[in-house]
């Protein structure tokens, strides 16, 4: 059993022990006897399961690295100089102190959670008829699909440009909780492996209360879909699952497979009430804009440390070689100069205070009515990159324009013209829709994109190639390999 493994073990073990059971627990537990006072009722279970949410939102994973933070960095969304704090990420010089250590921790993180749920899997089945079957299907479910989803992610960072060879050396994938190292896998068998196990969730998924949602109505003007904002669309479900088998199967090159599970969601959209685009009037409104469109998302990760992030990184009153920010010009050639487009004028402006000249970011910041369901919430699945994969998969253009043309509906757009390019307007979309959410960096390297804008210099491109999409594994993983 190796030193790094050793480690993930034992600060799961050691955290359990530091939560009280009143709270969200964010670990397994700590061993057997305390393992079966928590499993002896169902609401310890949940608990239990709870926190590999919390897991999921912290700093390391999509509460900040993996959303609007490291990965947003590689994607070129803001202005990162040499004299900022994250100029070396911005510059892909991943051997650095700072990016190595930001990648290390990811990694560490993302398979420290791994391993909490396949813990949590034995556990379950170790402690059966505590819960009905129904409700252990539903924990099961959306676990492995938390496990699919962050090897998923790995695969995505740290694996090679899956398009040009998929059978280079990618990462380990960790179905049991083991504690000593699994051998690296290809790009391709690791993918098999994702893909076993969102088939896997979706048959576990399969009677998940979110594909009746239709029968629930809204109670108040601030909660459009109670059932949603308060229940499954926090969790791993079914829709979400959906979601992540079209991203998934995309990235490997199945169009006909994405196209399937993409359209299969929108198809679930049109039959029900639920999961409608955001109004303009609550997408733009000028006390509390749902800058986030929570009504499209499918799964939205809670994160109650979100508005300190926001702060941490986006405030206006933050150094020059600390905030992140974009060049005025560069954002301007984002949204085309409009600023109607729903998602650039509640999200980007020049503040008030601060002394800031360039628009920042505010798509994460709070809102006075402390009503609103979307307040700290992060987008996970949403509707908008449905659209995309089934624009993208068409077999004709013009239907992929036509999907094009009703995303860009829904945020306050025109029609593309029907001689418009299908390939450059998805990627048009992909750096408009996806900002603090971690996906335009991940659009290129599926593409194996040649050139990107820079987002450190006011024109020109970088030069992409495996040097920049592919983070090195941590030096811990190669070591004990």
């Amino acid at each position: 059993m190796n030193q790094y493994l050793n480690k993930i073990a034992l600060s799961i073990l050691m955290a359990f022990s530091a939560v009280s059971c009143s709270n969200f627990l964010d670990v397994v537990p700590k061993d057997k006897i305390l393992e079966s006072q928590i499993f002896e009722n169902e609401a310890g279970m949940q608990n239990v399961h709870n926190g590999l949410y919390l897991m999921l939102a912290s700093d390391d994973l999509y509460g900040r690295q993996l959303t609007m933070d490291a990965v947003d960095i590689l994607g070129q969304q803001y202005n990162m100089p040499a004299s900022h704090t994250k100029g070396k990420m911005a510059i892909y010089a991943y051997a650095e102190a700072n990016p190595k250590d930001v990648f290390t921790k990811v990694w560490q993180k993302a398979f420290t959670t791994v391993l909490s749920a396949n813990k949590f899997l034995e556990s379950l089945d170790e402690h059966k008829g505590i819960v009905s079957q129904e409700k252990a299907d539903l924990l099961k479910g959306e676990t492995i699909a938390i496990r699919a989803m962050l090897h998923f992610d790995m695969l995505r960072l740290f694996g090679p440009i899956y398009k040009v060879d998929p059978s280079m050396p990618a990462i380990p994938y960790y179905d049991a909780p083991v504690t000593a190292n699994n051998p690296i896998l290809s790009a391709k068998d690791a993918m098999s492996k994702i893909l076993a196990d969102i088939d896997r969730a979706l048959v576990l998924l399969e009677k998940d209360p979110i594909q009746t949602s239709g029968k629930y109505k809204a109670t108040t003007a601030y909660d459009s879909n109670p059932y949603y904002s308060q229940n499954r669309g926090m969790r791993m479900n079914y829709l979400a699952v959906k979601c992540l088998k079209a991203r998934v199967l995309l990235y490997a090159g199945d169009k006909t497979g994405a196209a399937a599970a993409a359209n299969e969601v929108i198809a679930f959209t049109k039959s029900t009430p639920f999961f409608p685009w955001t109004p303009f009037l609550d997408a733009t409104n000028a006390a509390n804009p749902d800058r986030i469109f929570s009504s499209e998302n499918f799964f939205a990760l809670s994160d109650y440390t979100l508005y300190k992030t926001q702060e941490d990184l986006f405030d206006s009153k933050l150094a020059d070689p600390m905030i992140y920010a974009p060049l005025l010009n560069r954002l301007t050639a984002v949204f085309e100069s409009n600023d109607n487009d729903y998602r650039s004028l509640p999200s980007w402006k020049i503040p008030v205070v601060g002394g800031k000249t360039q628009k920042t970011f505010f798509k994460y910041a709070d809102v006075p009515d402390t009503r609103m369901t979307f307040r700290m919430q992060i987008p996970m699945f949403k509707l908008s990159e449905m659209y995309l994969i089934a624009a993208e998969t068409a077999p004709v253009a013009a239907d992929g324009i036509a999907l094009l043309n009703t995303l860009r509906y829904n945020r306050g757009l025109t029609n593309l013209a029907s001689t418009a390019v299908l390939a450059t307007e998805i990627t048009k979309e992909y750096r408009k829709e996806f900002m603090g959410e971690g996906q335009l960096f991940f659009y290129y390297k599926r593409n194996n994109t040649t050139a990107i804008p820079n987002g450190s210099a006011a024109s020109g491109n970088i030069t992409m190639g495996a040097l920049q999409y592919v983070v090195p594994l941590p030096d811990a993983e190669i070591n004990f390999q």
